[in-house]
């Protein structure tokens, strides 16, 4: 197989699991058609599927088919007649899928009219033969479309999801969240006049303080007056002073 469709084929079983919930291993079901194709090219039908699912898987077959291949033998015609009267193959199919394909089978088949019957039915991988080559199908129209209604289910979901969580957080910070009919909003306060911008104004300068002049003249009343003491000359001093007086002579 080659890489590019072997991805391909892995990308395909990934939205499989992601959108419709299929698990590993895969469960195959194979009709009675495609296990005799198998069996004529001489291919390991467990060994080819592993290989085309990227993945381990389970084969599967229902009883019907098991009865189909038992009424084929060298005499086909008698056996054929003899199978009409039992359960029809692909009607033993089509009651196991059901509506829903609730246990998630992968459907092997060559069958046109039973692949035609499956692409209506959302989420059912079908392999098919071809040329010694199994093929995984792409998604029918009715899968793309349910995996589009997925989606889009997924992206409403979460938005609601993001409305509530919002209306959460604002309740445990304290917020009323906003209602659909809500009062008229109030009217805006008309701002005043700025004052001036602190950053921008001038600091004032601090004023020295001034020191305080004593009242001297209240000091000078109010201390004692001193005493002048005056020299008086000494009359009569002593006989070598110079400053005695000298008789006139007669």
């Amino acid at each position: 197989m080659r890489q590019k469709r072997a991805k391909a084929y892995e990308r395909l079983m990934t939205a499989y699991e992601r959108y419709f919930r299929y698990r590993q291993p895969y469960q195959i079901l194979i009709d009675d058609a495609f296990a005799l194709n198998l069996h004529r090219a001489q291919l390991s039908p467990q060994k080819q599927c592993d290989m085309v699912m990227r993945s381990e898987t389970k084969i599967m077959i229902t009883q019907c088919t098991m009865q189909a291949l038992y009424a084929r033998g060298p005499e086909c015609q008698p056996a054929v007649d003899l199978a009409k009267s039992f359960e029809r193959l692909h009607e033993c199919i089509k009651s196991v899928v059901g509506d829903t394909n609730k246990h998630r089978y992968v459907i092997a088949t060559t069958n046109t009219e039973l692949r035609k019957h499956l692409h209506s039915i959302p989420g059912i991988p079908i392999l098919h033969y071809n040329r010694m080559v199994i093929v995984l199908e792409p998604p029918s129209d009715a899968t793309s479309n349910r995996i589009k209604q997925i989606e889009g289910e997924k992206v409403s979901q979460s938005v609601v999801e993001k409305k509530v969580l919002d209306g959460q957080a604002k309740e445990e910070a304290g917020e009323k969240p906003r209602e659909e009919n809500s009062e008229q909003p109030k009217k805006k306060k008309r701002k005043g006049p700025k004052g001036p911008n602190p950053l921008a104004a001038k600091k004032k300068k601090p004023e020295k303080s001034k020191p305080q002049k004593h009242d001297t003249d209240k000091d000078d009343k109010d201390a004692p007056k001193k005493k002048r003491s005056r020299r008086r000359n000494k009359i009569g001093g002593d006989s070598g002073s110079a400053d005695t007086p000298t008789p006139a002579t007669a």
